[in-house]
């Protein structure tokens, strides 16, 4: 795990825009899609997380991956209406030592939460609890083995599709309680006020 960034590091990281370029025309197309369609339903404001102190967001994620298309949009849109939340994306097959595995297996997108100065708060891991229930709900439904895997991921996009406002809104919430707190981590951190 990471203890510490380097800024230099970090800001060889992709904004939103160069992260959406290095995928393929479809891959590009469903970000992009995402992207939009949060600007339609919902308000600047949504999007906007008051933190005291500027918090740094390396999310680690794919161009091919569903959770990384459906869930990058909207931290970006998070970066873009919070001004002290900065956001910086890199590759994780470029970067394979910024993923840990976690239940048996590389989960994306993970995002890595730093203090101002680059040290490690916290993690936010592929997909908010509300979807994985869903996940959850469909892996009980349908399965999920060889015989029936095209079957799962048809259900489960489309599962997602018919309830993705209400899934952006549960991702909103979660990294908006996670950044509150890691902010007010850093509003206690003995370092800041040397």
């Amino acid at each position: 795990m990471l203890e510490r960034l380097t800024e230099e590091f970090y800001q060889t990281g992709m904004n939103f825009e160069e992260f959406v370029n290095t995928g393929n025309e479809d891959e590009q197309k469903r970000m992009l899609l995402y992207f939009n369609r949060s600007e339609k339903e919902f308000h600047p404001e949504e999007f906007h997380i008051d933190v005291a102190y500027p918090i740094n967001l390396l999310v680690a994620a794919t161009t091919w991956c569903w959770d990384s298309q459906t869930n990058v949009p909207i931290l970006a849109r998070i970066a873009e209406h919070s001004p002290n939340i900065n956001l910086k994306i890199f590759n994780k097959d470029q970067y394979p030592f910024l993923i840990d595995r976690i239940n048996g297996g590389e989960k994306i997108p993970q995002v890595l939460i730093f203090s101002k100065d680059f040290f490690f708060l916290a993690r936010w891991v592929e997909r908010p609890r509300l979807t994985y229930r869903l996940y959850a709900e469909v892996h009980q439904e349908i399965g999920w083995d060889e015989s029936t895997k095209d079957e799962f991921v048809k259900e489960y996009r489309k599962s997602f599709l018919k309830n993705h406002k209400e899934l952006e809104n549960a991702l909103i919430h979660e990294i908006r309680t996670i950044l509150e707190r890691t902010d007010a981590i850093q509003s206690s951190t003995s370092r800041f006020f040397q």
